[in-house]
């Protein structure tokens, strides 16, 4: 892939002082790094110019997106807005091929020449249109985690598109943070040192996390498709079994968690354990506003032994994450808020900063379903073709994607060791 930059300029809002926006407990737990994403379009697109310009008339609705990570007068870690080297990174570019001859998005290290660079990052937001020979578009997108969260960031996505076509954008986004205040006095119930923040003074053995690094070349990123017709079946294994009826979420992870620890070949007796990241916008109470723009997930860890999930089949997977996920409710969320509140002044090291680039036994999933990617219009009568991560070296991550083919469905993003990639394949698609 032949990628040529032709241009690159800074966006900054109009703010007549620098101001500070202390992270929220949810911001200091969220990863610290940039997310790369990849928006593919059809022609006819909207010009460079109208995209940059409605960029920019979007930033000052998402003022926290221009910001600089810096720390508060107390030393807390913060956003800085309307520093002077603040703003957002836009970059333009032109690829030599053909958008089509790249369809799907099956992620690819090539795919890192769409993006500025993620690693050192001086921008918390960085944008790469780049143009191929057929007119179509990629918009490459890197975007810090510390800032918000897949949700927040689908919303800006349809709002940056409303922008493009000249429409106001309604709702705006909520930057208000009263419902995520603590209790008075603040009532930590659930143990949140070892799940979110490693103990700031573990006792020998207490707390042990040994990092397991390998070469990026020794991973490899899958991108497959679930028609409509096979995840329905797939829950129909689970629902005809189940006096519950599953939710799709529950069903996929359950059903990659159990396919992909028959691929790793791990030992029966070995505990296999599955993060799955819990919105709290819906699980405090009073439920906080869809507008709200930020970090506000958290993360819950279904376990149980590799034989378990393998002879339970898709209904035990399912089940198991089901019950993890709703553990986390009003009660979890508010006690990690007042956590915040009680240990909010010290150094705290989110437990997922000690990991390496290897999750196994431990597997991820996150969704990206209902992010509402079928509302993204960029304008120029194009349509929204593809979306995907760009390359991700970081074995055991798996995202659901909603798919923008005819049928629908869903595509499912994941990263795997070579060699349990091809077991995985194998098997990705049998109901067994």
């Amino acid at each position: 892939m032949e990628v040529k930059v032709t241009s690159s300029t800074i966006l900054t809002i109009p703010i007549s002082h620098p101001s500070d926006v202390p992270h929220t407990i949810f911001d200091r737990h969220a990863l610290n790094r940039h997310i790369a994403v990849l928006y593919a379009v059809t022609p006819p697109t909207s010009t460079n110019a109208d995209i940059i310009s409605g960029l920019s008339k979007t930033l000052v609705h998402f003022p926290t997106l221009t910001a600089n990570l810096s720390t508060d007068y107390h030393g807390r870690p913060s956003l800085t807005v309307g520093a002077p080297d603040g703003g957002a990174l836009v970059v333009e570019a032109t690829v030599s091929s053909k958008l089509e001859d790249h369809l799907p998005l099956t992620p690819s290290s090539d795919f890192r020449l769409l993006h500025p660079e993620v690693n050192d990052a001086k921008h918390l937001l960085q944008v790469q249109l780049n143009r191929f020979q057929c007119c179509g578009l990629v918009i490459g997108v890197t975007t810090h985690h510390r800032v918000a969260d897949g949700r927040s960031m689908g919303s800006f996505f349809v709002a940056w598109g409303k922008m493009v076509r000249g429409i106001p954008i309604d709702p705006l986004p909520v930057y208000d943070q009263s419902w995520l205040k603590p209790r008075d006095p603040p009532l930590v119930k659930f143990d949140h040192w070892g799940n979110e923040f490693i103990p700031l003074s573990p006792l020998q053995n207490e707390f042990n996390i040994t990092p397991v690094y390998v070469d990026p070349s020794e991973i490899t990123n899958l991108l497959l498709h679930f028609s409509p017709e096979f995840i329905m079946a797939i829950k129909a294994q689970t629902n005809k079994l189940s006096n519950e009826k599953h939710t799709t979420f529950e069903t996929l992870a359950g059903y990659l968690w159990r396919k992909v620890t028959i691929a790793r070949q791990l030992d029966g007796e070995e505990c296999t354990m599955l993060v799955v990241p819990v919105n709290g916008m819906r699980r405090l109470q009073p439920p906080v506003p869809l507008e709200f723009f930020g970090n506000l997930a958290l993360n819950a860890y279904p376990k149980t032994k590799a034989k378990t999930l393998i002879e339970g089949g898709v209904l035990t997977a399912a089940g198991i994450v089901r019950e993890a996920a709703r553990d986390m409710g009003d009660d979890y969320f508010k006690s990690f808020i007042d956590f915040g509140e009680v240990y909010g002044d010290r150094d705290l090291v989110p437990c997922h900063e000690k990991l390496g680039n290897v999750l196994s036994p431990t597997m991820e999933v996150d969704s990206w379903l209902g992010l509402e990617f079928d509302e993204i219009d960029f304008g120029g009568g194009g349509k929204l073709c593809g979306i995907s991560l760009s390359w991700v070296p970081f074995e055991g991550l798996s995202v659901l994607i909603p798919a923008l083919c005819k049928d629908g469905g869903v595509d499912v993003f994941v990263s795997l060791f070579e060699k349990d990639a091809v077991r995985f394949r194998e098997i990705s698609h049998s109901l067994d």
